[in-house]
Protein backbone atom coordinates (compact mmCIF):
# COMPACT_ATOMS: atom_id res chain seq x y z
CA UNK A 1 0.00 0.00 0.00
CA UNK A 2 2.89 2.18 0.71
CA UNK A 3 3.99 1.81 -2.85
CA UNK A 4 1.10 2.74 -4.27
CA UNK A 5 0.40 5.97 -2.06
CA UNK A 6 4.15 6.63 -3.14
CA UNK A 7 2.94 5.95 -6.85
CA UNK A 8 0.16 8.18 -6.57
CA UNK A 9 2.76 11.14 -4.65
CA UNK A 10 5.01 10.28 -7.33
CA UNK A 11 2.28 11.04 -10.05
CA UNK A 12 1.10 13.91 -8.47
CA UNK A 13 4.70 15.35 -8.25
CA UNK A 14 4.82 14.60 -12.11
CA UNK A 15 1.68 16.15 -13.17
CA UNK A 16 2.54 19.27 -11.17
CA UNK A 17 6.01 19.15 -12.38
CA UNK A 18 4.14 18.38 -16.12
CA UNK A 19 1.71 22.03 -15.54
CA UNK A 20 4.82 23.74 -14.66
CA UNK A 21 6.38 23.45 -17.57
CA UNK A 22 3.17 23.69 -19.51
CA UNK A 23 2.60 27.14 -18.29
CA UNK A 24 6.67 27.98 -18.44
CA UNK A 25 6.17 26.78 -21.91
CA UNK A 26 2.99 29.31 -22.42
CA UNK A 27 4.85 31.92 -20.76
CA UNK A 28 8.09 31.31 -22.97
CA UNK A 29 5.69 31.21 -26.36
CA UNK A 30 4.57 34.49 -24.90
CA UNK A 31 8.03 35.96 -24.26
CA UNK A 32 8.76 34.72 -28.15
CA UNK A 33 5.71 36.22 -30.00
CA UNK A 34 6.55 39.43 -27.93
CA UNK A 35 10.13 39.55 -28.92
CA UNK A 36 8.93 38.61 -32.67
CA UNK A 37 6.65 41.68 -32.76
CA UNK A 38 9.75 43.93 -31.48
CA UNK A 39 11.80 42.24 -34.10
CA UNK A 40 9.15 43.30 -36.83
CA UNK A 41 9.27 46.76 -35.36
CA UNK A 42 12.89 47.14 -35.41
CA UNK A 43 13.00 46.42 -38.77
CA UNK A 44 10.28 48.13 -39.55
CA UNK A 45 11.72 51.26 -38.15
CA UNK A 46 14.93 50.54 -39.42
CA UNK A 47 14.46 50.25 -43.38
CA UNK A 48 12.30 53.79 -42.21
CA UNK A 49 15.49 55.47 -41.08
CA UNK A 50 17.36 53.60 -43.35
CA UNK A 51 14.80 55.17 -46.38
CA UNK A 52 15.37 58.81 -44.07
CA UNK A 53 18.92 58.96 -44.28
CA UNK A 54 19.09 57.34 -48.01
CA UNK A 55 17.08 60.45 -48.79
CA UNK A 56 18.57 62.68 -46.96
CA UNK A 57 22.04 62.01 -48.38
CA UNK A 58 20.91 62.55 -51.94
CA UNK A 59 19.50 66.10 -51.01
CA UNK A 60 23.05 66.89 -49.15
CA UNK A 61 24.36 65.44 -52.28
CA UNK A 62 22.43 67.79 -54.36
CA UNK A 63 23.23 70.35 -52.35
CA UNK A 64 26.95 69.95 -52.75
CA UNK A 65 26.77 69.93 -56.35
CA UNK A 66 24.99 73.14 -56.56
CA UNK A 67 27.98 74.38 -53.61
CA UNK A 68 30.06 73.53 -56.94
CA UNK A 69 28.33 75.27 -59.25
CA UNK A 70 29.02 78.53 -57.17
CA UNK A 71 32.33 78.03 -56.48
CA UNK A 72 33.27 76.92 -60.52
CA UNK A 73 31.56 79.90 -61.19
CA UNK A 74 33.68 82.52 -58.96
CA UNK A 75 36.46 80.43 -60.54
CA UNK A 76 35.26 81.56 -64.30
CA UNK A 77 35.12 85.34 -63.09
CA UNK A 78 38.06 85.06 -62.14
CA UNK A 79 39.29 83.61 -65.45
CA UNK A 80 37.40 85.64 -67.51
CA UNK A 81 35.01 83.26 -68.76
CA UNK A 82 31.76 83.68 -66.47
CA UNK A 83 28.51 83.54 -68.12
CA UNK A 84 25.51 84.12 -66.01
CA UNK A 85 22.80 80.98 -66.93
CA UNK A 86 25.65 79.39 -65.09
CA UNK A 87 24.00 79.93 -62.17
CA UNK A 88 20.37 79.70 -63.18
CA UNK A 89 19.62 76.26 -61.97
CA UNK A 90 20.96 77.15 -58.46
CA UNK A 91 19.35 80.40 -58.64
CA UNK A 92 16.19 78.86 -58.84
CA UNK A 93 15.98 77.65 -55.16
CA UNK A 94 14.31 79.49 -52.12
CA UNK A 95 16.93 79.16 -49.91
CA UNK A 96 20.07 80.88 -48.84
CA UNK A 97 21.92 79.11 -51.38
CA UNK A 98 19.79 79.88 -53.90
CA UNK A 99 20.10 84.18 -52.51
CA UNK A 100 23.79 83.64 -52.79
CA UNK A 101 23.00 82.62 -56.67
CA UNK A 102 21.30 85.20 -57.05
CA UNK A 103 23.52 88.03 -55.87
CA UNK A 104 26.45 86.13 -57.69
CA UNK A 105 24.73 87.11 -60.95
CA UNK A 106 23.21 90.62 -60.00
CA UNK A 107 26.93 91.40 -59.14
CA UNK A 108 28.65 90.07 -62.45
CA UNK A 109 26.46 91.73 -63.98
CA UNK A 110 27.23 95.25 -62.60
CA UNK A 111 30.87 94.30 -62.95
CA UNK A 112 30.64 93.52 -66.37
CA UNK A 113 28.76 97.09 -66.93
CA UNK A 114 30.70 98.47 -65.16
CA UNK A 115 33.86 97.14 -67.27
CA UNK A 116 32.10 97.84 -70.27
CA UNK A 117 31.42 101.67 -69.30
CA UNK A 118 35.43 101.80 -68.41
CA UNK A 119 36.64 100.55 -71.55
CA UNK A 120 34.40 102.89 -73.32
CA UNK A 121 36.00 105.55 -71.48
CA UNK A 122 39.72 103.98 -71.97
CA UNK A 123 38.69 104.38 -75.70
CA UNK A 124 37.21 107.92 -75.68
CA UNK A 125 40.43 108.88 -73.55
CA UNK A 126 42.50 107.65 -76.05
CA UNK A 127 40.52 109.31 -78.96
CA UNK A 128 40.88 112.60 -76.88
CA UNK A 129 44.85 112.07 -76.26
CA UNK A 130 45.28 110.98 -79.83
CA UNK A 131 43.60 114.77 -81.16
CA UNK A 132 45.24 116.61 -77.97
CA UNK A 133 49.01 115.13 -79.73
CA UNK A 134 47.88 115.61 -83.20
CA UNK A 135 47.10 119.29 -82.17
CA UNK A 136 50.80 119.84 -80.45
CA UNK A 137 52.40 118.41 -83.72
CA UNK A 138 50.76 120.93 -85.55
CA UNK A 139 51.21 123.75 -83.66
CA UNK A 140 54.79 122.95 -82.83
CA UNK A 141 55.32 122.75 -86.91
CA UNK A 142 52.93 125.91 -87.53
CA UNK A 143 55.66 127.60 -85.33
CA UNK A 144 58.83 126.22 -86.55
CA UNK A 145 60.23 128.95 -88.89
CA UNK A 146 60.38 126.97 -92.03
CA UNK A 147 56.72 126.94 -91.53
CA UNK A 148 56.51 130.43 -91.19
CA UNK A 149 58.47 130.54 -94.23
CA UNK A 150 56.09 128.79 -96.34
CA UNK A 151 53.34 130.35 -95.00
CA UNK A 152 54.60 134.02 -95.93
CA UNK A 153 55.53 132.53 -99.45
CA UNK A 154 51.88 131.92 -100.13
CA UNK A 155 50.48 134.74 -98.99
CA UNK A 156 53.23 136.27 -101.62
CA UNK A 157 51.26 133.89 -104.12
CA UNK A 158 48.27 134.65 -103.67
CA UNK A 159 48.79 137.93 -103.76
Amino acid sequence: MQTLQTTKKSVEQLLSEIERLKQELLKRENEKSDLEILLETNIEHSNNVEAELHHKNEQMSRYLQQVYCITAAAAAVEAGKFQSQMLNEVAARTDELGQLARVFQRMTEQINAREEKLKQQVEELKIGIDQYKRMQQVSQITKTDSFQQLKQKVKQLRG
